[in-house]
This record gives C-alpha cells, structure tokens and sequence, in this order.
C-alpha cells in the first residue's frame, strides 16, 4: 500500500511566516548573506503565534532561538507536546502512520528554506535541484509540494523524516497551501482586505524600513512582533474568502452549484463558471459530463495536443501594441489617454458561448503536400455557416510571396518548437514582455508578410469596408487556410433540451476507404462526430450579473474587488489550457474584437501607442478624409510619413462640440485657440476638465470613428450596457486623462505630463533603483532613481540624451531560476526565495518602436541588434552620440526607421554602414566597464 494512500493520517494545521534582511551593499560585500531574523508559527485554533528567533541572530535575539531543524518541532512542544525527531529513513518502505503538516503562506517561496535547517534544510534543497519523476517542489502562480502516484495526485510531500509524537512514531509529509495566487496578483494585505480580516499593524513600517528589518527588530521591538504576528492569518483569510464566495455564489443565483474557492482565482472561477453552465442543464447530466461532452472540444488544452495543423488554434492572440507614429518622440499639446472602457468585460458580454462539438478544417502538420484553400474560395465554400464571433481561422501567405499593398492590420505568429507546452497570455500576467517569450513565438506586425495569422468575423468586415479594392483582391487571393474552427449555423439548436436529445440519439460511423484513382491510391477517413450546439450569451450567463453585483458595493471594498476580479478571470480562464470550460473560439473572437477598435483607434485618432485597450492622441489633432478619400487599410501604414497630408487631413477633434456645449459666447473658443484654452480651463473655472466633459470627449470620440470607418460591427451594431441602455457600438470609450507633454518610446513606453506624470516603461520597474558607479573603484548609491522614468523624461530634448547608468535590480530568486542558473547558486549560499541582484543598464534602443517589412528583415535585424549589445553593451546608440557623450536619439530613430521602412537586410546594409565604415564608431557604453566591474563583484558576493 502506497504511503499517501494509507488511511491513518495525522495533520497539524500550522501558519508559518519569516522576518529576513538581505545585503545592502551587494558590490562591497565579499560574502553572500541573507539574515533570517524570525520564524513565527501559529496552529490554526490558538488566537495567537509564537515568535522564535532564527540561528542566524542567536546572539543578538531577544526571542527562544529554534533548536531543532524544522521550527515546527519548536512550536508544537511549547504547545505542550512530546516532539523526538529521529534519524533520517527510508521513504516508500516505513508502514508508519504519517504525521502531515500543512503550512499555509503567502507567497511561501519566502518562506521554504528558512523554516528549516540541517539535514531538513539539505534534503528540501536537494529535491528542489534534482526533482524526483513523480514528487518535487515547483513553483508557478504558488508554490507547489507534490507526489503523484499512478493517476492520483497528491498535494503533499512525503519527506525521509521521521518524528516521536507523544510516544508515537510518524512518517512526516509536508503541504505548502500558498495563498500568494488566491486572488491573483495581490498582496497579503489585499488578499485579507478581501477576506473580510483587518490587519492592525500592516504598516508599521514603511518599504524602506522593511529594507532594514534586523535595525526594526533591535530598535521596534513592540512594532517588529505585532508586525510579524499580524501575517499569520491567511488560514482565517481562507475562511472568509470562502464565505465571500458562498455569498457571491448566491447573488448569482449559483448557491446549489458552490464549490469552495481552489488556491488560485483561475481555478476558482473556472468553477463558477462550471456552475453557471451545469444550472443550465438542470441534472441532466452528472457535471463532470455536462463539461466534457459539451465544452471540452474547444479548450486549448485539447486542441494544442492534435497532431495536425489544429494546433496552430490553440494560441489565442492578446492584444494589439505597436507604435503607429515610431519617429515622434515628443509632443506638446492637448492629450488625451483613452481606453476602451472595460475592454474585456464588455467583449464578453456580447459574446456567444457555444456548446457543443466545433467543426474543425486541418491538415497533416508539416505535410509539404497540403492543398489549403485560398481565404476567397475558404470563404466560398464555407462562409454560409458562418455566424460572427462563433468562427476563426490561422491564415498565412502563399510561401514566398510578399504583399504589394502594405498592411498593418494582422499580426504574425511564429509559434515555438513545441505548441503542446505554449503557455497562454493569462499565465504571463506577471511577465513585462510577453510577446518576447521563447514558449509563445514571435507575436509581430509585418507590412508584407502574414504568418498564421488569426482572423474572425472583424477581419472580415475590416476586408470589405476599409481595405482598398487592390488590396482586398490581394488578400483574398493569397492568404492561405491553415486550420479553422466554427460552430455552424444550420446545426444550432434553440434549447439545452434539443441539445441533449440531439447527441444522446446520434449514431456516429467513422469510416475509413481506399480508393483507386489511376495509379494513386487515395485514403479517405471520415470521423464522424455530432456538431450540434447550443449558445448562450455569456452576459447573460455570468458577465452582466457579475457587473451589477460588482456595483452595489463602493469601490475598493472587499466585495467590489472580487466580483471584479472575477470577471476579469473570466477571459483569462477562456484561453487558459487549463480548464476544459476555456474556448479558443470564444477568446480569439474577444481579443479580436478588441484589436479591430485599437486599429480604428490608432488611425482615426492618429495615436501614438495602441497598448490593448487604448492610445494617446492629440484633441486638436486626429485623422479625416481628404478631397473624398476614404482612410483605407492602406494609407494609414505609414501615415507619420504624410508630412504634407496628400492623402488624409487632420483636425480638431473638439472645438465644434466645445462651442455647443458652452452657452457663453465670451467662453466660444477658436481652432486656434484650443490648445491654449484647454491648458488653462480648469485654473480659470471652465467646465472643461468636469467629469461630464470628459464623457463628452469620449461620446465624440466614437461618433469620429463612425464617421470614418463604415460597415464595422465594433463601431456600428446596437447594442446595450450593462444596464439595459441602447447604443451604437459594441463598446464606449473611457477618457483616463488630459496632458499637455508627452514622450513616447519603444512599443508601449510613454510618459505623460499635466500636474503629475504618468510613466510606463515595460521590463524596467517603477520601484527606486540603486546606482552604481566606476571611478577610483565601485562606488555603490544609496540615493536611488527610476531609471525608466529619468529616461522617459529626458526625451523631452530627444538630441541630446544622458546616457544610462549601472543600477540594481532586486529580484526573489524563485524555483525555476535557481534551477536555470545551477552553476551559479547551487555552490553557494543563495537560496530559493533569497533576494539576488542583477546589474542593468537601461536600453534607449528598442526594436519594438518599428514595424518591419518581413520577418526575415526582423531576424536579422534582431540578430545584429543582439550582437552589438552582448559585445559593447549598447547597440545602434554608438553610431549617434554627440561630441559631450549624450544621445542623439532622435537621429538614431529617424536613420533606423528610414532603413527598416526602405527595406534594409541591417543597419550595415545602409549607404550610411557601406560608407562611413562604421567599424570606426564600434565602441562600448561608457558604462560598460562599470557594468562588467559590477557583475564580477556580485559573482564573488554569490561564489564567497
């Protein structure tokens, strides 16, 4: 009999949490060390917990330091039990009684090896390194302890540990339950907040007194223990985020289907939404069956496992984020940062939930013999069981051809060697740069090529109505089918009861014939499977109730925070190979739903940046017509390039609406004077900055794009909000603010100035940086900067830049890393959930800013880019700096842009490369000497 599945089981139910201090000065130290301060254990039932003093402050502790090597042992004999730990044994062959300890943290990586010591300490730090096939410790949104067995899995750990309790003799297994991802990305603070518990001395301290948590301990005694007590409570925090949901269950009308929240916010509401789905058919299933009869086909999970060309389905694109207008860097005038207000939420609202068995057109993968059908004849042959949002394919070019007619409207998928383990967007949540991670593909826009591309309904609209004649032809003609999923429109059925019916009396007869053709002998399969299917509108189902229940609590309160996150979850769950309610037709139908309003967006506002959901325009500046032509899919790829406007014009957005909305004529302004009025109407007492108005910018914003753009659904369909109310679009917009400044870099980089400023620089955080320095030796700053935001704002004179220095960034090193990175922490004293240090210099070049022409010219651009930087620590920034060793950044830009634009294989391809010989400009960051100092103290500081 298996150990785990021994029926005699012992569990201590214990909250463990740490105190810990790192090194302050990493570049000056020879030795890497991280102080561990405290221990504190609380058994769920006592009221309170019991500090110890950690081995490492033995001589400067004011509490019982813990003896023995697991601080467990310590606690339970001052509760008053007889603890014996014994020697270490065999695993599989003891028919001991198990002693489980179940030990719930937040974000328990923090917490793994500082709990233990000695010989405990050695044998988790082994399983860490060397993971066993069938039981291990991982680390993905939680910490994870594990066994599996046959097909069960269990979520503990039987370790070769083994323990007297009160004269009895156990086998010990340990379970981490980490309530880090309960309620997403949130803090401790937040997830009990929500939770309904009050934490009293959360902020005793501030972040940089938490930097120096040993001086706390010394010189705050009283402060230090109620702090250090006060986080071990996310066991009640369990309780009363289960109690949350029961009452969220019943607002939704789910209180019969409730199922206790799972330890992470996907799991959780792919539950409810399993709920909602199984009320629907009322018993007529068991509900595991409900789930996997009608729902499972669709999943990602199912689909990224075929061995066809139906794999490439399984990858469901976010959203759209491209600079449109690369060589402006800065601006000055009236911006305005819009959104599309509840993006997701509302795309799910409108959104059809199929049930039911999807049709699926593939082929054999990386068959040379494919025949795929071109999107005209694809559209032909298919396009009358079509229904908009229930339908996708993966399109790309005829091999080897390239357009003539640019396009930026499809995005390119390079997928990974491997589809089966792709992650999706929702599990990159935490990731600054998703679209650069190596197990999702390349994620780009090309002017002249198309590679598997997803396209919907929307595209199809965008094809008609805003493509050019030419370059519609183009597109139809060459764009080949690879893979397509649709739920056909004669096999809908109208009630769950047909549905039911339907497939419980179909007789499916696959067949397989062999036929003579000549020479050829052709095989023909047909699998025969019943398709019929049911919809239900996911506002209807789940989306709108959660969004009403969500408004009867004010904002920032427990409630209003979790039927929020609830909703978000919903789209997340959509594409997440994890759960079999998730539908790729579904997701992809949302996301591009959204990415059709950010192009019209991007293109009638003129906008800067299009991130997912929004961009940034100018009020006194957006896109029209010119002399009766049309803004088309083609004239608008290049439009920073139409200095002297012969093909569109440009105007302002709201002075007529201005002038109608004020009954003053003395406050009647001019096109002229908008930008200036607007600068100053909130210190003079206009309404302008009121929240009304703002809604006003918003209503004409999207009157605009209606204008510009016809026969789009996002823009023209009726609809209703949430409340019931009509409107003309799928969505509204959101203003999120007015600025006067702006400075834009990269893909998605931006700062935007009024009273504050906005900065978003993706993979540079926000948090203060330490500096360090190279002149008679390392010099470590204690004064800290934002790297991101200095830079950011230093564009305001793109010609002359300062260029970055070496700063530090701080980082938990989590499993995975520790893992990767063997040859540099398994020899030392690093450890999993220590604080380590990564010396950077800031990169003011980003390839992201352009939109190349082919992949083939990102390669190689990429790869000359990658070159420059591992060898000199910069890349093209060397061919342009001034004579005082500042940037010229914006010439760098316009050369590049200019070079991509035109077609360039690499910057050395360039009449510039072929003839300054730019090997005489070939030389390292002024930094780079400093950064290499930095990197080999911190190598000595991790080496000892």
């Amino acid at each position: 009999m298996s150990k785990l599945a021994k029926t005699e089981i012992k569990i201590i139910d214990l909250e463990i949490d740490t105190e810990y201090t790192h090194v302050s000065n990493p570049v000056h130290h020879q030795e890497f060390y991280c102080r561990n301060i405290t221990a504190q254990c609380r058994e769920i039932n006592q009221t309170t917990g019991i500090i110890y003093a950690h081995p490492d402050i033995a001589l400067e502790s004011r509490h019982k330091v813990f003896k023995h090597d697991f601080v467990a042992w310590d606690y339970l004999e001052d509760l008053g039990h007889v603890i014996e730990p014994l020697e270490n044994g065999s695993e599989d062959n003891s028919n001991l009684p198990v002693l489980q300890i179940n030990i719930y943290a937040f974000f328990a990586i923090a917490e793994l090896c500082r709990i233990f010591q000695g010989v405990y300490l050695k044998d988790i730090t082994e399983l860490i390194q060397h993971p066993r096939k069938n039981k291990g410790i991982k680390q993905g949104r939680r910490l994870i302890t594990y066994t599996q067995q046959g097909r069960k899995y269990y979520d503990s750990l039987i370790m070769p540990w083994f323990v007297k309790l009160d004269r009895v003799i156990y086998h010990v297994s340990i379970c981490f339950l980490d309530t880090g991802a309960i309620h997403g990305k949130t803090s401790y603070s937040e997830f009990c907040k929500n939770s309904g518990i009050q934490l009293k001395y959360k902020d005793n301290f501030t972040k940089e007194e938490k930097a120096r948590m040993f001086e706390m301990y010394q010189e705050r005694p009283e402060d230090f223990d109620n702090y250090a007590l006060g986080d071990l409570y996310n066991y009640d925090a369990l309780q009363g985020n289960e109690k949350a949901f029961r009452q969220i269950y019943k607002s939704l009308g789910l209180e019969d289907y409730f199922t206790p929240p799972k330890l992470t916010i996907g799991s959780t509401v792919a539950k409810m939404f399993e709920a909602a789905i199984n009320k629907l058919f009322s018993g007529k299933y068991g509900e595991k069956k409900v789930i996997s009869k009608f729902c499972q086909y669709g999943s990602a999970d199912k689909l990224k496992r075929e061995n066809t060309t139906a794999c490439l389905l399984a990858k469901v694109d976010g959203g759209r984020c491209r600079n449109n207008r690369p060589i402006e860097t800065v601006h000055n005038g009236v911006l305005c940062d819009i959104d599309i207000s509840g993006c997701y939420g509302e795309g799910l609202r409108t959104q059809i939930y199929p049930l039911g068995i999807p049709c699926i057109l593939d082929y054999p993968k990386g068959s040379e013999h494919n025949k795929f059908l071109t999107l005209r004849k694809f559209l032909k042959k298919y396009n009358s069981e079509f229904i908009p949002g229930l339908w996708t394919a993966r399109v790309s070019l005829k091999d080897n051809y390239q357009l003539k007619y640019k396009q930026d409207y499809l995005m390119s998928w390079l997928p990974p060697n491997n589809i089966s383990s792709m992650v999706t967007d929702s599990d990159l949540e935490s990731t600054d740069q998703w679209w650069d991670i190596d197990n999702v593909g390349i994620i780009k826009i090309f002017k002249n090529e198309i590679h598997n591309a997803v396209i919907t309904h929307d595209f199809i609209q965008w094809l008609d109505n805003v493509a050019t004649p030419r370059q519609r032809k183009e597109l139809l003609d060459n764009l080949l089918v690879y893979s397509a999923a649709w739920y056909p429109k004669s096999l809908r059925v109208d009630s769950i009861d047909k549905l039911v019916d339907t497939h419980d009396n179909y007789k499916p007869k696959n067949t397989t014939e062999i036929k003579t053709k000549g020479k050829k002998r052709i095989k023909v399969s047909i699998q025969d499977m019943c398709h019929s299917w049911y919809g239900v509108n996911l506002g209807e189902l789940l989306i709108d109730k959660l969004l009403i229940e969500r408004k009867k609590y004010p904002k920032k309160t427990a409630l209003n925070n979790l039927f929020k996150l609830c909703t978000n979850t919903v789209y997340g769950d959509m594409v997440s190979p994890y759960f079999k309610v998730g539908n790729v037709v579904v997701g992809n139908n949302i996301t591009a739903r959204a990415r059709a309003l950010a192009w019209c967006m991007e293109k009638g506002f003129n906008g800067w940046q299009t991130i997912t959901d929004g961009c940034t325009f100018d009020l006194s500046r957006v896109t029209v017509n010119r002399d009766g032509r049309k803004v088309t899919g083609e004239n608008t790829v290049e439009i920073y390039t139409d200095t002297e406007q012969k093909y569109l014009q440009f105007k302002n957005l709201m002075v007529e609406t201005y002038n109608q909305y004020t009954d003053n004529e003395e406050e009647k302004v001019s096109k002229s004077e908008f930008m200036t009025v607007s600068h100053c109407m909130d210190a003079n007492g206009y309404e302008y900055l009121k929240k009304d108005f703002n809604q006003l910018i918003s209503e004409t914003a999207y009157d605009h794009l209606r204008n510009l753009f016809s026969g789009l659904d996002v823009l023209h369909m009726p609809s209703k909000d949430v409340y019931g109310a009509s409107r003309i679009g799928q969505f509204s917009f959101e203003v999120k603010g007015i600025f006067n400044n702006g400075t834009f870099h990269g893909s998605a980089n931006y700062s935007l100035t009024d009273k504050d400023t906005k900065v978003a620089m993706r993979s540079y955080s926000k948090t203060p940086k330490s500096i360090v320095t190279l002149e008679d030796g390392l010099s470590y700053e204690d004064t800290k900067i934002q790297p991101a935001k200095e830079f950011l704002l230093s564009l305001n004179n793109p010609y002359i830049v300062p260029r970055s220095k070496v700063f530090i960034d701080e980082r938990i090193l989590k499993i995975n890393d520790y893992r990767n990175h063997a040859d540099t922490y398994y020899n030392s004293r690093v450890l999993p959930g220590n604080t380590i240090y990564n010396p950077r210099i800031l990169r003011e070049f980003s390839l992201s800013q352009f939109t190349f022409n082919t992949y083939q010219q990102y390669k190689n651009w990429k790869q000359e880019y990658e070159r420059h930087l591992r060898r000199y620590a910069q890349s093209y920034e060397m061919f342009f700096i001034n004579k005082d060793g500042t940037l010229n950044y914006q010439q760098m830009i316009e050369e590049i842009e200019l070079a991509i634009r035109e077609g360039n294989k690499r910057f050395s391809d360039t009449k510039r490369g072929k003839t300054r010989h730019l090997d005489r400009y070939y030389s390292d960051h002024d930094a780079k000497k400093c950064l290499d100092e930095t990197r080999k103290a911190i190598e000595r500081l991790y080496k000892g």
